[in-house]
């Protein structure tokens, strides 16, 4: 007898098989068809540098902050403040009053060919040398930013570092105010004198008995015999003042209408570069009748001169000088180097007259502020 196969059960089994294939194709389908979503996960650790830098970079640009003037030109205003400022969306564009019709002008003080801020002075000056806070003060140029004793608009002229007190004009420089102030003025007097010499004219002498008397006339200081080619003093502690340069033979007006000729020395003052270099001495005792050349001896004034630096590496410093003399301004060259410079003269303003080596015409040293200067 043949077998009987159960359809039910060949059904069920066809049924799996199928929806393992189906199953197993839509697999194949999905699996060739997927799109993988990108990493969007961030590691804080893997920050860009160099972008970070710049950005701290732009918001420090961003903050600078820059001095502002409590003061400024009639007619400067920002928001109705008479100040001069830096415009707040830019740390290179400024604004300021250009007229008196208190128009304001924008420029770009880092731009060569923008209206200078300050006279005629560049703003690119005032940056280039570190001092660009000046820039936003009315009186940037007359302000002395490194307290060398020169004011910025000085420093300009001279080309100096304003920014740099050792780096400085000459302390008595042409166009400039000198930086000296004469602080006391005096004056010692006294008079030289010889005995009389050979009365006969036709005879030489060969020294001259030589007496320094004080102002009174009268009084003897110092004295000493001389020769030819030696020197003296005014007193035993300057003997080097004088040379006794020879003699000479001079015409006087006699005691009536007649003319007397007398042995006369003539002697150079070593201390002084002025007219009275060399002079003749005639011989006797002084007397306040005789007038012109007449006159028996002669007067010294010796005028002095104390100076006080106020610019440059000696400021505070105070130096003496001689009338017609030459001496040394420590410091006073630029750039800490001495200059030599000489007493020329007082003027009527009551200050004094000192000439630099190769000057045209002497520098006027005003008198100290508060300061009597005694004559």
């Amino acid at each position: 007898m043949a077998d009987q196969s159960n359809p039910g059960n060949k059904i069920l089994t066809a049924g799996i098989i199928l929806g393992l294939a189906v199953g197993g194709w839509g697999m194949y389908l999905s699996s060739a068809n997927k799109v993988e979503a990108p990493e969007t996960k961030v590691d804080s650790g893997k920050v860009n540098k160099t972008l970070t830098d710049a950005a701290k970079k732009m918001r420090a640009d961003m903050q600078q902050d820059r001095k502002v003037a409590d003061t400024a030109p009639e007619g400067a205003t920002i928001n109705g403040q008479p100040r001069m400022a830096p415009l707040f969306f830019s740390t290179e564009l400024w604004q300021f009053a250009a007229d008196d019709k208190k128009a304001n002008l924008v420029v770009d003080i880092y731009d060569p060919e923008s209206k200078s801020i300050h006279a005629d002075v560049p703003n690119t000056w005032f940056v280039v040398n570190g001092i660009a806070d000046a820039l936003g003060r009315a009186d940037g140029l007359a302000l002395d930013s490194d307290k060398d004793g020169f004011s910025n608009h000085e420093e300009y002229k001279a080309q100096t570092k304003p920014a740099d007190p050792a780096s400085y004009p000459a302390v008595l420089a042409p166009g400039c105010a000198p930086k000296m102030e004469l602080v006391k003025l005096s004056t010692a007097r006294a008079t030289i004198t010889t005995d009389n010499l050979n009365s006969d004219p036709t005879l030489s002498p060969t020294e001259a008995n030589i007496r320094i008397l004080a102002p009174d006339g009268k009084t003897v200081v110092n004295k000493a015999t001389v020769k030819v080619g030696e020197t003296f003093g005014l007193s035993e502690k300057d003997s080097k003042r004088f040379t006794l340069v020879g003699y000479e033979k001079k015409t006087f007006p006699g005691f009536a209408d007649d003319t007397v000729e007398e042995n006369v020395i003539r002697v150079r003052d070593n201390e002084t570069a002025g007219k009275e270099k060399e002079f003749t001495v005639r011989a006797g005792t002084p007397n306040p009748n005789l007038k012109g050349d007449a006159v028996k001896g002669h007067l010294i004034s010796d005028t002095t001169a104390t100076l006080r630096i106020t610019g440059g590496s000696a400021q505070g410093t105070t130096v003496k000088a001689e009338l017609n003399a030459e001496f040394t301004i420590p410091g006073g060259a630029g750039n800490g180097k001495d200059m030599k410079a000489t007493f020329t003269g007082t003027n009527p303003a009551g200050g004094v007259d000192i000439t630099p080596p190769g000057a045209q015409a002497p520098v006027c040293v005003p008198k100290a502020k508060n300061k009597r200067s005694d004559g």
